[in-house]
């Protein structure tokens, strides 16, 4: 029994690794773009993650799901990350600065979130962040747009 279970583990192991970032339809061994727009899989610090990527402007990195995605996907190109919990000493800020590796960006603009995501990458490695907007949950996109569009 647990020599099934040893094998079934290494199995889904495997089959999560060898789609991540797979778009569906694509050829095998062909490269996507780990920012086609849809929806994509990878693994971060060995843990299944999913991200979304929509719109169509500079990258904003967004930690947490919004309301109004819609309205800001009109100015950015938006990755929406859905990060996996603190395993094996790994935590968000760390799963992010691992997604941002995965998308090879130097650094990032980020939209903080309430979980503190954004704000906890941004004081461990602040040398990766070019801005970073904390928001409040009324914070509008026209705001968003507005402190990401003026230059640095």
């Amino acid at each position: 029994m647990l020599t099934s279970l040893r094998v079934f583990a290494c199995i889904c192991s495997l089959l999560v690794h060898a789609t991540s970032g797979a778009q569906a339809g694509a050829p095998r061994g062909a490269y996507i773009s780990p920012l086609l727009p849809g929806h994509h899989r990878l693994a971060l610090h060995g843990v299944p993650a999913h991200y979304e990527v929509m719109g169509d402007g500079p990258l904003l990195l967004v930690p947490a799901p919004r309301d109004d995605l819609a309205e800001l996907s009109r100015h950015f190109t938006l990755v929406v990350c859905d990060l996996p919990a603190s395993a094996a000493g790994a935590d968000k800020a760390d799963h992010l600065d691992a997604l941002r590796r995965y998308l090879k960006r130097e650094k990032v603009d980020l939209l903080g979130d309430a979980q503190g995501t954004a704000s906890a990458y941004a004081s461990r490695y602040p040398d990766r962040v070019r801005r970073l907007m904390p928001y409040r949950a009324d914070a509008s996109a026209e705001r968003i747009v507005q402190f990401f569009s003026t230059p640095e």
